[in-house]
């Protein structure tokens, strides 16, 4: 997820934005950022842009922003109606058995679809302490090890008068335990383990099935590396 705000020399029509999308004038471009923090303050409005749908993703720049030609309306989630972005902070974990050098990953299931457990931050901890505590309330464990980041998804869902934008950091974790019990209250139905393959093919969020992907190599690496 990215964000745009208008600038005082962008023409900002709400109901042109939904029909059309956003539009950079002629010679120039639209400067999408990655953060809510880094948005200039005193917006009045702010789109969350979900890259992910368009045709021709933009490629991440280095730095805090993106440079685009234009969005489609399509890619823009809170216009209808508007609804102003908040940021959710949380944090989850890759819990990791090896078996013969192969990572084998702990799953829940929750709502009717395969995940991984995570969970917001509370306040007066760490991101990292919260990848830990939620982990083990969800599955019900006391032992867990955390290794390392394996750094953040985005995913953005309305939520009453704003659109959330839950930004989930994700860490490398093993644990010794074996027997789970399932936090019932959040949803949770089951706790599995999956050999990675059979994991990939059935996480049940597009964000977090692209961000399996990108964090395999390391996963690996930490497995042959363990065994």
């Amino acid at each position: 997820m990215l964000l745009f705000a208008p600038s005082d020399a962008y023409r900002d029509d709400l109901d042109e934005v939904r029909r059309h999308g956003l539009i950079a004038p002629e010679g120039e471009e639209l400067t999408l950022f990655l953060d809510l923090g880094d948005v200039p303050r005193g917006a009045e409005r702010i789109y969350v842009v979900d890259t992910s749908t368009m045709q021709r993703p933009p490629k991440r720049a280095t730095g805090r922003t993106v440079e685009v030609e234009g969005v489609p309306s399509t890619a823009i989630r809170n216009v209808d109606p508007y609804r102003p972005p908040e940021v959710v902070k949380a944090g989850g974990g890759y819990v990791l058995r090896i078996v013969d050098g192969e990572p084998v990953l702990l799953l829940i299931h929750r709502r009717g679809v395969w995940d991984l457990p995570k969970g917001k931050l509370d306040p007066g901890e760490s991101i990292a302490e919260c990848a830990l505590r939620e982990v083990r309330e969800e599955v019900g464990i006391e032992q867990l090890a955390e290794h390392q980041p394996l750094g953040t998804t985005h995913h953005a869902y309305p939520d009453g008068g704003v659109y959330a934008v839950k930004i989930t950091h994700w860490y490398l974790m093993q644990t010794p335990e074996r027997h789970f019990k399932p936090e019932r209250k959040e949803g949770i139905r089951r706790v599995a383990w999956a050999r990675w393959p059979v994991a990939r093919e059935h996480i049940g969020y597009d964000s977090l099935a692209r961000h399996m992907d990108r964090v395999e190599g390391t996963i690996r690496r930490f497995a042959e590396n363990s065994s």
